[in-house]
């Protein structure tokens, strides 16, 4: 637990709060307000680039302070954190007959809180790839995702495991991000899908 609350502090607050409030709408409130942020979030840096570039492009690498970056990064990990590893243990507990449901979510509605974090595992990545430097010795000789539209488009192809190769991350650490992606767009499309899906069909 203690390493789950330096990897994921958002699950250890999501956490708190499930146990203080009603658990079920509290996972809703939670779901749609972080999808909610992130989408703000692409908005505003999508302004930021439009009327404060002149030439179109985004470096968020220079034009922020290091500790923004830490922080920002630090945030958006702590949130694909919290996603993997509560669709994964929810999962987990739904193959297991004899453990009862904590909450009032049926297997519909995961599935509709699944989409939504899919959708918002895009955004975040594509996030904490425009977070990273945008030179060619992390992102190779291919083409820098420098733009919100490139990095959206650079994390949706990653995500859904399409990797066209057009944009190719050279240093170890977007490389560890992508492969993190990608696993963590399995888990939720392949394991919960099938899983959810299932229990569908059952009373």
């Amino acid at each position: 637990m203690k390493i789950l609350s330096i990897l994921s502090p958002t699950y250890i607050l999501a956490s708190v709060l499930k146990n203080q409030f009603n658990r079920t709408k509290t996972i809703w409130f939670l779901n749609s307000f972080y999808l909610w942020l992130a989408i703000l979030s692409s908005v505003a840096l999508l302004i930021f680039q439009e009327y404060y570039s002149p030439i179109g492009v985004i470096n968020l690498n220079e034009a922020l302070p290091f500790y923004t970056i830490f922080i920002w990064s630090y945030f958006l990990l702590s949130r694909c954190n919290e996603i993997f590893y509560a669709f994964l243990s929810d999962a987990y507990d739904k193959m297991d007959e004899s453990i009862k449901p904590n909450s009032d979510l049926t297997p519909k509605h995961r599935i509709t809180l699944s989409l939504r974090s899919y959708i918002e595992l895009i955004i975040n990545f594509s996030t904490l790839y425009l977070l990273l430097p945008a030179s060619k010795e992390v992102w190779g000789n291919g083409q820098v995702p420098d733009t919100v539209a490139e990095s959206i488009y650079f994390s949706g192809v990653t995500i859904t495991t399409l990797g066209y190769g057009d944009i190719s991350p050279a240093h170890w650490f977007p490389q560890l991000l992508t492969v993190y992606e990608v696993f963590c767009g399995f888990i939720l499309l392949i394991v919960c899908f099938a899983i959810y899906a299932g229990r569908l069909k059952k009373p």
